[in-house]
């Protein structure tokens, strides 16, 4: 999958562009939670979604997890979410 390579390291310097914010796949379930690994907050609005949540590492895939779920786990897990990822639009540097 090509997405999945670029999307991969597409987190630099604490930012992101939407363009690759699009195809970041939502953490629905996993195996085990405490694998999953916190890059930072994100709360950002399109013209067709808002996402509000972290941005995650399971394995060596980045995944989107929405903030009611990261708040339904939050009783089994401790979330480290210490940055605020940026989100760079389409266009804009």
């Amino acid at each position: 999958m090509q997405w999945e390579k670029i999307l991969k390291d597409s987190v630099n310097d604490g930012t992101i562009k939407e363009l690759h914010l699009r195809h970041v796949p939502v953490l629905k379930t996993c195996e085990n939670w405490n694998d999953v690994k916190e890059i930072g907050s994100i709360n950002h609005k399109t013209k067709y979604a808002h996402y509000n949540g972290i941005l995650a590492k399971y394995g060596d895939r980045l995944f989107y997890i929405p903030e009611e779920r990261v708040q339904a786990l939050a009783p089994f897990r401790n979330w480290k979410i210490k940055k605020k990822i940026k989100v760079t639009e389409i266009g804009k540097k």
